[in-house]
């Protein structure tokens, strides 16, 4: 085998073992699984909800993850979606990006300058795996606070997009890499 057919598929079997583990070792991401919060407070926390929904008490083990404040230069986040909600998936990411955009805060415009969004066209078990990756991470914050990043700007659309996104998450199939730069090959 050449080089140029090895190292593609090195690079799928390193993110099918990733996503294999992720999916045994994590819950699904907090925008799934969302934990009670006080009414005063609708999603304040990465893992809250909406105030209004009901609180799925003991839903989440205590090391859910629900943070995704990356230590690294560069940040991946794997998402597993449910093949029939990808649409509403990617109304929740579009409503982030709108947020984002019009967010004056400039944690916000750092957080968004390097965040892309991937979609892979080759289903897993009839499942869509989303990979966010984030270049340069915006350091000190936690890209898995979809909806409170959303409530900052949009706080009376946040509860229906809830409602329309809590069961899109496949469970287990969220996934979290710090990744820092080892060397850049096109470049001297």
């Amino acid at each position: 085998m050449k080089l140029r057919t090895v190292a593609p598929l090195a690079l799928g079997l390193v993110f099918a073992v990733s996503t294999a583990r992720v999916a045994g070792a994590q819950t699904p991401p907090p925008a799934a699984q969302p934990a009670a919060q006080p009414a005063t407070q609708p999603a304040a926390q990465p893992a809250a909800q909406p105030a209004a929904q009901p609180a799925a008490q003991g839903a989440q083990p205590a090391a859910a993850a629900t943070d995704a404040t990356f230590t690294g230069s560069i940040g991946v986040l794997l998402v597993q979606v449910k093949g029939d909600q990808t649409a509403a998936y990617e109304s929740l990411i579009a409503k982030l990006k709108e947020s984002l955009a019009k967010n004056e805060k400039p944690e916000r415009k750092a957080m968004a300058a390097g965040w892309k969004v991937y979609k892979s066209s080759e289903p897993t078990n009839g499942n869509t795996l989303y990979v966010h990756i984030v270049d340069p991470v915006s350091a000190g914050q936690n890209y898995l606070e979809t909806y409170k990043l959303i409530s900052e700007t949009f706080p009376a659309e946040v509860q229906d997009l809830y409602g329309k996104t809590k069961d899109a998450f496949v469970p287990g199939g969220l996934g979290r890499l710090n990744l820092t730069l080892v060397s850049a090959l096109g470049t001297p």
